[in-house]
């Protein structure tokens, strides 16, 4: 076989992707011999992940390896599993194959260490997998652990190494990678039938070349398979956001968010913290709004069971899907540039439809800005109830607004959704304008500068953040409509880095100075942290809230805010990670 075929020898990357762009939802399941652990290891609950409890635990390889004696999931069943993700509105699943305990979760001929040779159990579940996908035309993807295995010695292993056989200067990952990693990828392409997606994970320090095999050798045995964006360097063939994380903007590149319905991946018994039905639709609705795809997480037990709480959110959203099932997979992304506070757009060119998410103005009067083409009809999407509404033209402002009138009382108990039918393709005014009273300036939106005309340092990442923020010379201006003359609270949200609990040092909550400037006023602030969540959309970071003060707008208008840094607390390479501007109407 050629694996050095060029990438123009592929099948288009567009075609291959197809399917991808229309699934808009799937089934993500992290399986292993660590759900037998359940988070707990020597009678201890075990803090951290589920899935990597080994590494949480330093549970040495030849310990972790006795594991897989007591593994038996006797109550596995496929058809179970895949036709739940069909109720669930899913299109495709992805499962552990291997997760980077090093573990096979199928009858791998290259490792011994695998589910049919090292367990009571004796039976490859992907193979009755892979027969129940295609009976009810879901796609099976396979998640592999590519550069960390802890249990092979040369694999790549999580700091401090615990009670691996070779040392850190002995370790040879090419050894691993020809003798495991080539092989077993190549025997999850060639007995399982066609595979939707290679989910490789966790690049690490993996060289340009070597992320190159991996994803080559994906193209070369499946054409029509697509590479996950952690197989590295940039060699994937869509765009990939980090655990639990949802951008700010909207994306035209095909991406993926995977997500928890809890905390963990892997079956955790001690984690009850769950998402409602209700988030889980918002996250929904929010991410295909921005053109991207939901991969939802089960974690089953040691027995082979899907946990009840699971089950029951999921058969929820696929109720919802059911009545508002157009509104994910025929609309997709908005032309908004941005997502509103209240809720999540999504958009139906060729239907000439727009479908308004409502998470929060549910009821009553709502006003909408931007809105330029005409709508013929409203209504609730749930009901059919048809919603009164007005539009209107400021030509000073060169405002279009659209006032509709919901229902008195929701109409769904999770995420009602009015439909707007239109004389012609939507078309939304790019412009930042208020709505409802609200105004949010995000990072992505910001026009960036350097003092003097330098260039500028700082930049915005791919989920919308400004980041790299490390002189007090970069400054940002956002220029938007304020459609009513009055005083506006200012609130500036940040982040903190990541895992602060465990390493407080590299945290930063305070200590930024900054002057905002609108309307021929000044506000000076520091960065404090007056709240501070962790938001369930971005896993592992929390969100600073700063009170800034307030500025008033003497009339509607067009305005310019300019957010200046006075002093940067630049420490051990982390600067401020900034969010978003939010003016609030008091």
């Amino acid at each position: 076989m050629d694996l050095n075929l060029t990438r123009a020898d592929y099948c288009d990357n567009e075609k291959r992707l197809e399917w991808f762009r229309a699934a808009k939802f799937g089934m993500f399941i992290h399986w292993g011999i660590y759900a037998q652990l359940a988070g707990s290891w020597k009678g201890k609950e075990i803090p951290g992940i589920g899935e990597q409890i080994m590494r949480f635990a330093e549970i040495p390889a030849v310990e972790y390896r006795e594991i897989a004696k007591d593994f038996n999931p006797v109550k596995f069943n496929a058809e179970e599993w895949v036709t739940l993700a069909k109720r669930a509105g899913m299109r495709y699943i992805v499962i552990t194959a291997k997760h980077h305990d090093g573990f096979a979760m199928y009858h791998s001929h290259c490792s011994p260490y695998n589910i049919v040779d090292a367990t009571p159990y004796r039976h490859d579940p992907m193979k009755d997998l892979a027969a129940a996908c295609q009976k009810h035309g879901l796609k099976l993807c396979f998640y592999y652990s590519q550069y960390q295995d802890w249990d092979h010695p040369d694999g790549a292993v999580h700091k401090p190494q615990w009670d691996m056989t070779y040392p850190p200067e002995r370790k040879d990952f090419h050894r691993y990678m020809n003798e495991k990693a080539i092989p077993q990828v190549t025997e999850l392409l060639t007995s399982y039938g066609p595979i939707g997606v290679i989910w490789y994970d966790t690049p690490g320090q993996c060289p340009y070349y070597d992320s190159m095999r991996f994803a080559d050798l994906v193209h070369a045995i499946q054409p029509e398979c697509i590479v996950s964006p952690r197989v590295g360097n940039d060699l994937g063939d869509y765009i990939g956001y980090g655990d639990n994380q949802v951008p700010t903007s909207t994306n035209a590149l095909p991406w993926e968010t995977c997500a928890t319905m809890n905390d963990t991946w892997g079956f955790k018994a001690q984690d009850h913290n769950w998402k409602d039905t209700g988030s889980l639709l918002r996250l929904l609705a929010s991410i295909v709004s921005k053109g991207g795809n939901y991969l939802l997480n089960v974690g089953p037990t040691a027995q082979g069971l899907i946990p009840p709480e699971s089950v029951e959110r999921l058969e929820a959203i696929g109720r919802w899907l059911q009545v508002h099932g157009d509104a994910i997979y025929t609309a997709g992304r908005c032309l908004m540039p941005y997502q509103p506070e209240w809720g999540a757009v999504t958009g139906c060119k060729e239907q000439k439809k727009l479908y308004f998410h409502l998470f929060e103005k549910q009821t009553g009067s709502f006003v909408f800005n931007g809105l330029q083409t005409k709508v013929l009809r409203a209504y609730m999407m749930e009901t059919g109830e048809a919603v009164p509404f007005a539009q209107q033209y400021n030509s000073a402002l060169e405002l279009h607004s659209l006032t509709l009138e919901l229902p008195a009382q929701p109409t769904d108990p999770y995420l009602p959704v009015a439909v707007l039918e239109l004389e012609d393709e939507p078309e939304i005014d790019p412009f930042l304008t208020e709505q409802g009273g609200r105004l949010v300036l995000n990072g992505f939106s910001a026009a960036i500068s350097g003092k003097d005309g330098a260039h500028p340092q700082v930049q915005v990442s791919r989920a919308g953040l400004v980041e790299n923020w490390s002189r007090a010379e970069d400054c940002l201006t956002w220029t938007f409509k304020v459609t009513a003359a009055g005083s506006y609270r200012v609130e500036l949200n940040t982040f903190s880095e990541k895992y602060p609990e465990k390493d407080p040092e590299m945290s930063w909550e305070g200590g930024h100075r900054f002057l905002l400037r609108a309307a021929g006023q000044k506000v000076e602030f520091t960065v404090t942290a007056d709240e501070k969540y962790r938001p369930r959309d971005l896993y592992l970071w929390h969100n600073v809230v700063t009170n800034c003060g307030t500025v008033s707008f003497p009339a509607a208008g067009i305005y310019t805010l300019t957010l200046e840094p006075q002093e940067i607390r630049y420490e051990k390479g982390l600067g401020p990670k900034l969010k978003s501007l939010v003016l609030t109407a008091e």
